[in-house]
This record gives structure tokens, C-alpha cells and sequence, in this order.
């Protein structure tokens, strides 16, 4: 597997011992969960984890003078070989969650629950993500606070 990156990003990206900085870890993170979640990209335990570290070896790095010239548009491409020796490849022009690329309702929402949940609870996480959805409905801004602070 391969990723392409402009070269000024791939310098920030590349091998790190940060794991929500290192595209090698991040990437081997998702292919082993099927997802990335706040927890798992910051998780410096599972940089020594033996699965993480070999699908981390399968993830090649590909610094692009190409994409680089786009800037300050971020492209990456992703380079897939199966098993079966197809090949996929993905270009993303545009971040998720961008104007270009917005993240759809439910996206929002589990990321969301994902940050907000582990510190305020799931009770309170659902219900001020409820109120900020529907903010115009509110009688008063003020009904947000006490959904913002711990117990």
C-alpha cells in the first residue's frame, strides 16, 4: 500500500513516534479497526503493538512534488494491492469535513460522541448535541451551560 502526499506534509507525516501525527500508524490503526476513533489515534501503547507494526511495514510513503505544486489544496492517493493482485486507487482532492467534502449528518454526530461522550457522558453528550443541532429552537443560549460542565 502506498500513499501520496505533498512533499512538505509527507515530511510532517512520515514515521512519526506521535501516533495521530504518523500516517504509517494512522493507517494501520484503520485498517486493523475499520475506523480511527480520538482514543485509537492517540493511543502511544499501540505503537509497540505487533499487529499495529506490521501493517505499519506494509504502508509506503510517497513524498509528491506533483501535489506539493497544488498547495495549499491537501491531495493525497491512496495505492491499494490485493491479495488477488488488483489494484485500487482513491485520490481525495479535498479533506473530509471540508466545504468541498462535508461530512454528512451522522458523521458529525459520531464524532461528536466520540470526543464528547468519554467527558461529559453519553446522557449529556446526546442532549447538547440535540440542542446545538436545533440552537435556533432554544429560549435561551444559556441552556447550553450546565450540558458543558462536568459533574
Amino acid at each position: 500500500m502506498s500513499v501520496q502526499l505533498a512533499t512538505d506534509e509527507a515530511a510532517i507525516v512520515n514515521n512519526r513516534e506521535i501516533p495521530d501525527i504518523c500516517i504509517q500508524h494512522m493507517v494501520a490503526v484503520m485498517l486493523l479497526d475499520k475506523t480511527v476513533s480520538f482514543v485509537s489515534a492517540h493511543d502511544k501503547e499501540r505503537l509497540k503493538d505487533p499487529a499495529t507494526l506490521r501493517e505499519r511495514a506494509k504502508v509506503q510513503l510517497i513524498p509528491d512534488q506533483e501535489l506539493e505544486r497544488l498547495m495549499p489544496l491537501r491531495v493525497a492517493i491512496v495505492n491499494l494491492i490485493l491479495e488477488d493482485g488488483s489494484r485500487l486507487t482513491q485520490r481525495v482532492d479535498n479533506v473530509r469535513g471540508t466545504p468541498e467534502n462535508p461530512m454528512t449528518r451522522d458523521e458529525i454526530v459520531a464524532k461528536a460522541r466520540d470526543l464528547i461522550a468519554p467527558v461529559l457522558g453519553t446522557a449529556r453528550c446526546s442532549t447538547l448535541i440535540e440542542k446545538v443541532f436545533y440552537l435556533e429552537t432554544l429560549s435561551d443560549i444559556r441552556e447550553l451551560r450546565p450540558l458543558l460542565q462536568r459533574n
